[in-house]
């Protein structure tokens, strides 16, 4: 009978190492998907402020090509191209913020999704110790002779008298409903 109860432990114990380790897996995998999102957003405003530079560069460059065809390069032509330019780059990079903030937020609600299968992990884990706990308990009892659980045989050793299984053991996977049905038996 002690046998069982110990191979039940053990693989309730078991159950719940199971359960942490997984929990830290998901944790893990959660800070990832957080670092993985702002390592994204870095990327989105790098390119977003390269947009700027191209735009500042080309600026220069119709400026100078104006001045050295005798061009006034701040009307006409030269103008309407270099304020598109500015157009298209701002668009540019708004977009590339726009992605930055998206990167931050993917990555953060992943990260709230990891840990949250975490936490249901650990959850399983205790219910899975606690079903594990509850059938080796009910494996000894079937296992005793005369008397079960606090039957007849209590009287002779072989029953647990009202005292209750789990009690017994030190070993309560049903909370306070346990030692309520213990102290009816």
């Amino acid at each position: 009978m002690s046998a069982t109860i110990a191979i039940a432990a053990f693989q309730a114990f078991s159950t719940i190492q199971q359960g942490r380790y997984q929990q830290k897996m998901y944790n893990l995998q959660a800070k990832q998907a957080e670092l993985q999102g702002r390592q994204n957003a870095l990327n989105y405003s790098n390119q977003a402020l390269q947009v700027l530079e191209r735009q500042r560069r080309m600026s220069a460059t119709l400026v100078a090509k104006g001045a050295a065809a005798g061009i006034d390069p701040f009307s006409g032509s030269p103008l309407t191209v270099d304020r598109y330019n500015a157009f298209k780059a701002g668009e540019e990079y708004n977009l590339g913020i726009e992605n930055a903030d998206m990167a931050i937020a993917g990555g953060l609600a992943q990260s709230q999704s990891l840990q949250a299968a975490g936490k249901q992990a650990m959850k399983q884990a205790y219910f899975n110790a606690a079903v594990s706990m509850a059938q080796g308990v009910y494996s000894a009892g079937q296992t005793q002779t005369p008397g079960g659980l606090g039957g007849p045989g209590a009287e002779s050793g072989y029953g647990l008298g009202r005292v209750g299984y789990g009690a017994a053991y030190g070993i309560n996977p049903f909370g306070e409903q346990a030692g309520q049905l213990a102290a009816q038996w």
